[in-house]
């Protein structure tokens, strides 16, 4: 009896501890793979969740071509030199000469495309008969051939006139030339014996000569030398 006791409390003990571990731990720790191995495998398997270092990097580099164009700046107008004094002649004869030199002209400009303020117009004033227009703008402002032609004077800084520049031009088989005046003192663009083409700018708007403020002057004459009323002509041909 003593003996079958001690049997029946070995089997009691052996109930317990078996009773414990089962409600101590997980029945899934218990199985033959665990959770953690079937992730892993899914991943070793290539799975949806799998990640590839290599095959992403190559597409974080991969991107479409492109061309990066730069531009070529546009040169700033160079002053030509002319002489510091007085080249060619602005009269009838020049003038003559001059358009019998170039071909007609077809295009047309004003001396300021951007706009301008008129002060004194053509005719007579206080200081006496004033033979031109004064078109004011801001020191530095291009000035503007009005047609094809070919420089017949020019100058250095010196006189009423300042630096000056004569263009001779053939409108409809006529001589007709052009006069600037008071341009920025080194700012002339061309000299006596170039052409130039409608529009071309042909100096900087100064003050230099007798002028009490930036502006250029300007006038048209014929072969006889005498000098009209611009604004009409610029009308019609410059709209």
């Amino acid at each position: 009896m003593r003996f079958q006791g001690t049997i029946l409390g070995g089997v009691a003990m052996t109930f317990v501890f078996g009773v414990a571990v089962a409600t101590s731990v997980p029945a899934a720790s218990l199985a033959t793979t665990s959770s953690f191995d079937a992730v892993q495998s899914d991943v070793l398997a290539g799975s949806a969740q799998s990640f590839d270092s290599e095959a992403a990097g190559a597409g974080a580099v991969a991107r479409d071509g492109y061309v990066v164009n730069t531009p070529t700046p546009t040169p700033t107008p160079v002053p030509k030199p002319v002489a510091s004094s007085s080249e060619g002649g602005y009269g009838g004869a020049q003038c003559q000469a001059g358009a019998d030199a170039v071909a007609e002209s077809t295009a047309f400009s004003w001396v300021y495309p951007g706009g301008y303020r008129q002060s004194d117009g053509f005719g007579p004033r206080a200081e006496g008969f004033h033979k031109g227009v004064d078109m004011v703008n801001d020191e530095g402002v291009p000035v503007h051939a009005i047609a094809d032609g070919i420089v017949i004077a020019a100058s250095g800084n010196g006189g009423t006139g300042g630096v000056y520049l004569s263009l001779a031009h053939k409108v409809g088989g006529v001589a007709v030339c052009s006069m600037y005046m008071h341009f920025l003192d080194g700012s002339l663009m061309a000299g006596v014996g170039d052409t130039v083409t409608a529009g071309q700018v042909i100096g900087l708007t100064g003050r230099t000569g007798n002028a009490t403020t930036e502006h250029t002057h300007f006038e048209l004459y014929g072969a006889d030398g005498v000098r009209y009323d611009p604004m009409p002509f610029m009308t019609q041909h410059a709209g």
